[in-house]
């Protein structure tokens, strides 16, 4: 049975509907997700003159950090999905850049994701650091009790990893692959991940004293934005700068590297118990709909198309994985059912509250 609702009205563009928490729609029927991306984006769209711009740009920004003759030019977090994959190939094959990469592992990569990883290492022969964060798993389930949102510690733990790996090697790139171009995530007040939050959620947790000799322990958002002042570090966001389609993506590593990748996030364990409690918080919309109407905005794909398959989505049903998730994170199905309900909102408070806000601005994100 279908979980969409073909009776639901929708941006006359895309496919949002009208369930889906902040959307809004004009006197002609487009939505405020569209009208956003036109205001980013637009004028980069089939504009080769705006496009070789935008690579002569990236070009200096590269050119400058080779000149700073460091033993790495850039950090590249590796997953083994395809945009990280992609950043790889991008860095290292296409910018001749000096790599280190890097993973982290919170105890949810698919053996699928960690065999991609090692054959990407060995493809384009990079060094490589593994982590390991024995607290993600139990720190998952503590977020997960009381925000109804997991991911939190594991998106903290990773950014701070790769901070602390681009201070230590003195490294003056930070290179992420994650854009309101290519990407349509949830919205940020329903994960949120900064270090004021997390503390907020860990008040009062027989845990906190073990997170403070951890990669959690120090403020790596506030010293990676003084790294940056300084002229130290630049985060680039490689999908701002260069074509990013995801069919071509797939094409060309399948061709050329004989690397094939599966569904949407699937080098994460954890991603079918994601899409269950994002589709509940979400109106009863599959978070799906939000990156269909993105493709159909970025000219990927026709609305038709898109609405074909948003007929195909089944009904939101707890994942056949999920008790073997939640024995990881260390809660019971009742306890999950009942923290399934809630959200982040008691906990984004002040400093968390502003900060979603600058990133939802810095990353150009409508929600």
């Amino acid at each position: 049975m279908s979980m969409e609702n073909s009776d639901a009205k929708r941006c006359v563009r895309c496919v949002m509907p009208e369930t889906y928490p902040g959307v809004a729609f004009d006197e002609q029927g487009l939505c405020n997700f569209c009208r956003h991306f036109d205001k980013q984006w637009a004028h980069r769209m089939g504009n080769p003159e705006w496009q070789s711009r935008s690579e002569e740009k990236l070009q200096r920004i590269f050119d400058k950090a080779k000149r700073k003759k460091k033993t790495y030019d850039a950090i590249v977090g590796i997953s083994g999905g395809k945009d990280s994959s992609y950043m790889l190939y991008l860095c290292c094959e296409v910018f001749g850049l000096k790599v280190l990469a890097f993973t982290k592992d919170g105890g949810f990569l698919t053996d699928e994701s960690k065999a991609r990883i090692e054959k990407l290492v060995k493809t384009f022969k990079v060094p490589h650091l593994y982590f390991y964060d024995p607290l993600a798993p139990p720190l998952s389930g503590i977020f997960m009790e009381k925000t109804g949102n997991f991911c939190g510690p594991c998106e903290l733990s990773t950014f701070n990893m790769s901070a602390i790996i681009a201070r230590e090697y003195d490294i003056p790139l930070f290179i992420i692959g994650s854009s309101s171009r290519s990407e349509a995530g949830a919205p940020k007040n329903l994960n949120p991940w900064d270090p004021w939050y997390f503390r907020n959620v860990m008040k009062g947790e027989h845990y906190r004293e073990r997170v403070r000799c951890s990669c959690y322990g120090r403020n790596y958002i506030v010293r990676e934005g003084i790294a940056r002042l300084l002229g130290k570090r630049r985060l680039v966001v490689l999908p701002d700068y260069v074509e990013w389609d995801e069919g071509k993506i797939k094409e060309l590593f399948a061709h050329k590297y004989g690397i094939h990748f599966g569904e949407e996030h699937s080098d994460c364990i954890a991603s079918p118990v994601a899409k269950y409690l994002y589709t509940k918080k979400l109106g009863g919309n599959d978070p799906s709909v939000a990156k269909l109407s993105l493709l159909v905005r970025s000219g990927k794909m026709n609305r038709e198309t898109a609405l074909e398959k948003l007929s195909e989505m089944q009904d939101n049903r707890p994942p056949l994985m999920l008790d073997s998730f939640l024995k990881i994170i260390g809660i019971t199905r009742q306890e999950f059912d009942i923290a399934s309900e809630r959200t982040p909102d008691p906990y984004l408070t002040g400093i968390p509250r502003m900060f979603n806000k600058i990133r939802k601005k810095v990353r150009r994100q409508a929600a």
